[in-house]
């Protein structure tokens, strides 16, 4: 026989457990709210294609949404990400060296940049698109370059978002082995978008290890990436389709000063300029007085002029617009001081910590999944076309490869806020031991070996030469900036 206490307090608790958290109740507030359970590959599958179309369209029409996106690609990217061998090997590290500053100069598939620039357009597909992809084209050695390897850009349109076919484990454009290993990618030989008569409607499987997929996944198992505009792209078409609508409706509004009223108007009065008696010219069919600015009129007996208030239906609206333009920098992940250029609320300590954390943001975003996802996959991929071309010499290549291919990446340094402070502040960590010299010259992008290859050059010159800079490293003693013989 059941207790009917136990069964009453079971019930008891049930109830209160499904009230406990009140962002999971459906009462009258929150009746309509039923967000979709799907996983993170269906819930894209009707979405994708039409986010990445909005997201393109803002960032060609809307001049925050640009902004925004240039200054991203800018921050993140800078100059280049410079990439060094960290091969144990001295002689093979410096070989590779040599071998890559060629190598990035003419790598580019296309012809149009550098390494650096092809950075700069994946991490503005990632942004725009959610994803973009580059393909390793192997050359041949009769092609005259340095290495026999170059980088194709292609956009996510290549690879179709609908092409999906679950028996033959191809997912998103995507084909997969059996246990969950991207081993093909699906793509049209040309973009689908361009209507240059060539056909593009054949799918090729090209190897994944040929393609470099660049996306920021936001959930495990996530197969296509989603733009980075996706939360700003309605209040960022709105806000602007309001802004339009205002100037225009301030535009239209400044051509009208005021009215001129009589008791009594005869037939034909009104076409008159009340001033000469001369015919009034029309606008859209109705006859307008022009009077000069500065002006004083004279009425006719029984006429008043009556003069418009002047435009208050935009009071507040800088306040307005600030409110709708950090909502749509927050959504972007970027300062609205920086995406708007707008610097007139804040100080130099307010700035500094907007700048801290933003930075924090895109080296979050450089160390993983721009330098992992690209810099580190072409090194190894230059490696390993340099070695088999005979251009490095690597005998035990096979036994000791991912030695070989072990490579150092340096992002472009920040510009101190404060010089003297920042410098201040570094050469108080390197003298504390808080901070090796080496990790300090790598902050600012810049290799601490070639660093002091130059200190030793420009120190030879100025001997030679009978100069004596206080910047002379030759001539100082324990880093304190004091020549020797001023001790």
């Amino acid at each position: 026989m059941s207790n009917p206490w136990i069964v009453s307090e079971t019930s008891s608790l049930r109830e209160r457990s499904q009230s406990a958290y009140e962002g999971a109740r459906y009462g009258r507030r929150l009746q309509t709210w039923r967000p979709t359970p799907e996983g993170p590959n269906s819930i894209n599958t009707n979405n994708l294609t039409s986010l990445r179309n909005r997201s393109r369209d803002m960032a060609r029409n809307n001049p925050w949404i640009a902004s925004a996106q240039n200054n991203w690609v800018a921050d993140e990217i800078g100059t280049g990400i410079t990439g060094r061998s960290a091969a144990p090997d001295k002689a093979f590290r410096a070989a590779a060296n040599d071998l890559w500053k060629d190598f990035v100069k003419e790598c580019d598939a296309d012809g149009i940049t550098n390494f650096a620039g092809i950075l700069a357009m994946m991490v503005r597909g990632r942004r725009e698109a959610g994803e973009i992809f580059l393909r390793f084209r192997d050359r041949r050695p009769s092609d005259g370059l340095t290495v026999p390897l170059q980088l194709q850009v292609l956009e996510s349109e290549f690879c179709p978002m609908e092409d999906t076919d679950l028996s033959r484990r191809i997912k998103h454009g995507v084909k997969f082995d059996t246990i969950g290993r991207r081993t093909h990618y699906r793509m049209y030989r040309n973009h689908p978008g361009e209507f240059d008569g060539d056909r593009f409607d054949q799918l090729a499987d090209i190897p994944a290890d040929q393609i470099i997929h660049h996306f920021t996944p936001l959930r495990a198992g996530q197969i296509r990436g989603i733009p980075a505009t996706v939360q700003a792209l309605i209040k960022a078409k709105d806000f602007d389709e309001y802004d339009d609508a205002e100037l225009n409706r301030k535009k239209t509004r400044s051509s009208y000063t005021g009215v001129f009223t009589r008791p009594d108007y005869g037939e034909e009065d009104y076409k008159f300029d009340p001033f000469t008696g001369e015919p009034l010219e029309e606008f859209d069919d109705a006859p307008v007085t022009d009077v000069q600015p500065g002006t004083w009129m004279t009425a006719l007996p029984g006429e008043s002029a009556t003069l418009f208030d002047g435009d208050k239906a935009g009071d507040g609206y800088a306040d307005f617009i600030r409110a709708q333009l950090l909502a749509i920098a927050a959504s972007l992940g970027v300062p609205y001081e920086i995406m708007t250029g707008d610097m007139s609320a804040i100080n130099d300590r307010t700035l500094r910590a907007i700048l801290n954390q933003y930075r924090r943001l895109l080296e979050h975003t450089q160390w993983l999944y721009t330098i992992p996802q690209i810099c580190e996959r072409v090194w190894s991929a230059f490696i390993d076309r340099a070695v088999l071309a005979g251009k490095l010499y690597a005998p035990d290549y096979l036994e000791n490869r991912k030695k070989y291919q072990s490579s150092e990446w340096r992002p472009d340094g920040w510009d101190y806020l404060h010089p003297v402070q920042d410098v201040q502040s570094k050469i108080l960590q390197k003298k504390a031991g808080l901070k090796s010299r080496s990790a300090i010259v790598a902050e600012q992008g810049e290799d601490a070996e070639e660093v002091d290859r130059q200190n030793a050059e420009d120190s030879a010159r100025e001997k030679d030469l009978g100069l004596n800079y206080e910047t002379d490293t030759s001539a100082t003693s324990n880093g304190s900036g004091k020549d020797k013989s001023e001790e």
